[in-house]
């Protein structure tokens, strides 16, 4: 598959520093509300073919995670109500902003740490959280294990991809690129249907 081809002839470091750059934006330019981070990091990590380039590719992810996440908060510490009114904010709605302001106020700390794996919401917490006034001390050490765990799982998820399709090759491989981001807004849409779900029962 041509996709997975060029990626795997990307030299590491560009790849990572690309990884790196996203994983920035997704969080603290609410990219990650538009284009899933998930998605990119399983293309990444399907380029994965030692040990050496996994750590790296885990390290930049992770890193990338940790700077934009400070920049979200730092942005919502001195622009929270701006950007909530400006047009991205209204974009998103203001019951999304209410949920996670919700959800962060309720479960602090373990709620930055367990948005890392929630569509969505993990693009908001940031910001959220610098609006809300949370300690920094607090939210990054919440969201550096989050971000840890949450690189190793997807890295070694396209990692697995990544063999596979190196292993079956042909038509079988071509269904693989596909298949990831097939899979990603198919737990995008589970998940909003078990959201509409709990708040229906609770109205």
């Amino acid at each position: 598959m041509p996709v997975l081809e060029n990626l795997a002839e990307l030299h590491p470091l560009l790849l990572c520093a690309a990884a790196l750059g996203f994983m920035c934006v997704e969080t603290s330019l609410l990219v990650g509300l538009f284009v899933p981070g998930d998605a990119v990091v399983l293309l990444a990590g399907t380029t994965v073919d030692s040990p050496a380039r996994y750590a790296l590719l885990v390290a930049a992810t992770t890193a990338g995670c940790l700077a934009g996440e400070t920049f979200g908060y730092a942005l919502g510490r001195r622009f929270g109500p701006s950007i909530r009114r400006s047009w991205a904010g209204r974009r998103i709605g203001a019951a999304k902003w209410a949920k996670a302001e919700d959800h962060l106020r309720r479960h602090g700390g373990p709620a930055v740490f367990g948005s890392r794996f929630v569509t969505v919401i993990h693009s908001l917490v940031p910001i959220v959280a610098g609006t809300l006034g949370m300690p920094y001390r607090r939210f990054i050490g919440w969201a550096a294990p989050a971000a840890v765990t949450w690189s190793s799982l997807y890295v070694g998820a396209g990692t697995a991809v990544g063999a596979t399709y190196r292993e079956a090759g042909g038509v079988w491989g071509t269904l693989v690129p596909p298949a990831i981001v097939g899979t990603v807004v198919a737990v995008r849409v589970l998940w909003s249907r078990v959201k509409r779900r709990r708040s229906a029962r609770r109205g």
